[in-house]
This record gives C-alpha cells, structure tokens and sequence, in this order.
C-alpha cells in the first residue's frame, strides 16, 4: 500500500490498533497517543509514547524521547508511516526504561552511620502528630456531613498525598512505598479487629 492510497482516519486507526497490540503485548503496557497540535513551530498530527515510571529514573529517562510530529502538510503523503512511527516511540520508551539507572537504595537501609533510634523517634514522633491532627479536622463541621466511610476515604487520600510528597523527598521508589502501605495494612488490620473505624472512634496505639 502506497502513502497515496490510504486516508489519513485508516492510517490512524491502524496505528491506534498497533498501539493496543504493542501494549498488550509488553508487561510495562506503554501507553500509544496520537494527538492533534495546532500552533507554533509543533503544528501537526504527533505520536507519542510512555510508559508509567516505577522510579524517577525511569521517569526521567523517558524525558524528549517517544514523539514524532508529521506536520499538516506532509500529512497526506506520510500518513502510512504512522503504523512505524508507534512502532519507533514505543521501542524508544521500552530501551529507556530498560537502560535506566537503578533507583538509590532506601536510607534506612544504605546509610552505614544512620542513628536508628533518631529516625524510630521521628517516625513515631511523626506518626502521633500526623494522627491527632488528622482526628482534629474529623471533628469539623464538614466531617459531619459525611459518612464514616467517606470522611476516613478523605483522610487517606490527604494522607497519601502527604507520603507522595515524603517518598519523593527521600527518593523512595514507588514499589517501596506500596510495600510499606501492604505492611502498614496488615499491621492496622490485625490490631482493628472485624467492622471497626480506628481513626474515627479512637487511636491505636502502635
């Protein structure tokens, strides 16, 4: 098939449809766009690529990489190309990825000197703040107009946000940070007992 004899829609859904199979078929799933940008020096029909970053490594890796642009008016003559243009910003995410660094160690377990009391202090220091202030604001007007459920859904989410924040800081990778979450799950649950709410009836002392 020539570029002159296929239309610029087939040509896009076939490249869509190339995407679907090339996700499916990898176990990082990079995520195929095909975007339409009008304005500047970047007008056009782009493609693009990424797959979601496990570490900031691969975050960054991936940085000005996976994305052709075919200008508007070369579109018609090139719309065949666009099949291998996914196929080239997908195998340009997935090399990244798979060429980036390793993400650093966690401190806790790669700083030799670190003062282990010093950081169990801070960590249960932290623990009790972050709790009473967090049993402080269900007490609000607004918590009232919610269910149990809802109002410790909020919480959590607020709460998630705030170890996002704390495990970019420390440069903890993401697969920590669920593996902490796993073991903090575990540990609550087991302590909570069946059909209890911890933080809204009481605290539970760790």
């Amino acid at each position: 098939m020539t570029n002159s004899s296929i239309s610029v829609g087939a040509a896009i859904a076939a490249a869509l449809e190339r995407g679907e199979q090339l996700r499916k078929g990898s176990a990082r799933k990079p995520r195929v766009r095909i975007m339409t940008v009008f304005g500047y020096d970047q007008s056009g029909l782009t493609v693009s690529a990424r797959i979601a970053a496990r570490t900031n490594e691969e975050l960054m890796a991936q940085q000005n990489l996976g994305a052709r642009r075919i200008p508007w008016a070369d579109l018609d003559g090139r719309a065949a190309e666009l099949v291998t243009l996914v196929d080239e910003v997908v195998s340009e995410v997935e090399t990244a990825v798979k060429n980036a660094a390793p993400p650093p160690g966690r401190p806790s377990r790669t700083e030799s000197d670190m003062d282990l009391a010093a950081y169990e202090a801070v960590k249960d220091a932290s623990y009790e703040a972050l709790t009473r202030s967090a049993m402080v604001s269900l007490q609000n007007a607004d918590t009232k107009r919610l269910s149990v459920g809802a109002a410790s859904e909020a919480t959590m989410i607020a709460a998630l946000k705030l170890a996002a924040l704390a495990a970019l800081s420390g440069r903890i990778a993401p697969d920590d940070v669920q593996e902490e979450l796993r073991i903090a799950l575990s540990d609550i649950r087991a302590k909570a007992g069946e059909g209890t709410s911890p933080l809204m009836r009481r605290r539970l002392d760790s």
